[in-house]
């Protein structure tokens, strides 16, 4: 075996020893265990629909009222229904208005059905849910069961304080979620 050949295989048993060497340093092992106890896990379709049902969107005009003054309001029922095979929890979040100089009350309640709450007098059958402003309008979590309704009766009274001559179009956040 020759000089050059035997350098030649010690460099080359050089390299592989410092890649074997390198390997084993860097080289993780690790291992991991949770226990808990057992439970389940659901899945399903949600689905929000908003006065039709399968609705992703629905244009709330009803509500619209012309040449109020203040005391005056407008008054109409909204349809919630869970479209989808899971329950559903759904809460109004907040409420908003493109013109927040306009005072506007909000009284949100349940109704039986479409008919307890009329363009006008008071809700029949009605479980309040929110009274106050309409800026920052909001209540708790509502459970509808898969494939049912419920009826929101939505008030809005402009307020003592109004001026004469303004309009505002108000904004209603929800949110939807399965259990």
């Amino acid at each position: 075996m020759s000089n050059k050949t035997r350098w030649l295989a010690i460099g080359g048993a050089a390299v592989v020893g410092v890649a074997l060497l390198s390997a084993q340093q860097t080289g993780a092992l690790w291992t991991q265990t949770e226990t808990f106890d057992a439970g389940s896990i659901q899945s399903g379709i949600l689905d929000l629909g908003v006065g039709g049902a399968g609705l992703s969107s629905y244009p709330f005009t009803a509500l619209a009222g012309a040449n109020l003054m203040p005391g005056g309001y407008a008054q109409a029922p909204v349809k919630v229904y869970n479209s989808g095979n899971v329950l559903m929890k759904y809460q109004l979040l907040n409420g908003s208005q493109s013109n927040p100089a306009l005072p506007l009350d909000l009284v949100a309640s349940i109704v039986p059905d479409e008919a307890s709450c009329p363009a006008t007098g008071n809700p029949t059958g009605a479980t309040g849910l929110y009274t106050g402003a309409l800026i920052g309008a909001s209540f708790a979590q509502r459970e509808v069961q898969p494939g049912a309704t419920e009826v929101l009766c939505l008030r809005g009274t402009v307020g003592a304080a109004a001026g004469s001559g303004q309009s505002t179009t108000a904004t209603f956040t929800f949110s939807a979620q399965s259990r």
